[in-house]
């Protein structure tokens, strides 16, 4: 991270804000993960499928890049332990579409609830000016995140 001379005091601190809450997600993440019975790369493609929908195995390896062969063995526990279902795709056979099983759930969502509501809690304080503000923040950063997600992993492995 550039210092903090660099730049002006208030990006710098703002930066390292998202540092701090970025490290903050991840590490909950895996705790609730491990509360949920899974790995975090498990739950993480329970979130992609919520949001991508109904998906090929391929589709899903392809975003979160993860291999086939990983990606297999993660929805065999997911399946294993009833958070997705696969079955044929209608228009070919030959591919398999894994589906989240919304009413699975409720197991993941009481361990985000204490955070959902003092997340809530928080953002009522603000505005709608302030809200749509910072709406377009956190999508642009999502944006500057992805694009660095996507530049970094065209490198091969042993490229510095």
């Amino acid at each position: 991270m550039p210092s903090q001379n660099e730049i002006p005091t208030e990006v710098y601190d703002l930066m390292w804000e998202i540092r701090k809450f970025t490290r903050s997600t991840l590490m909950l993440q895996q705790i609730i993960a491990e509360k949920a019975g899974l790995y975090v790369t498990d739950a993480e493609c329970i979130d992609f499928l919520m949001e991508m929908g109904p998906s090929t195995a391929g589709d899903l390896a392809k975003a979160t890049r993860l291999t086939t062969g990983a990606i297999t063995n993660v929805i065999d526990r997911l399946e294993r332990a009833g958070f997705v279902k696969r079955s044929h795709d209608p228009k070919d056979r030959r591919k398999v579409v894994v589906s989240y099983i919304p009413k699975k759930k409720t197991g993941m969502d009481v361990h985000y609830a204490s955070l959902a509501m003092s997340v809530r809690q928080s953002l009522s304080a603000y505005s709608k000016k302030d809200l749509d503000l910072l709406i377009k923040h956190t999508s642009e950063l999502t944006k500057i995140y992805q694009a660095q997600v996507k530049e970094l992993g065209s490198y091969k492995k042993n490229s510095k």
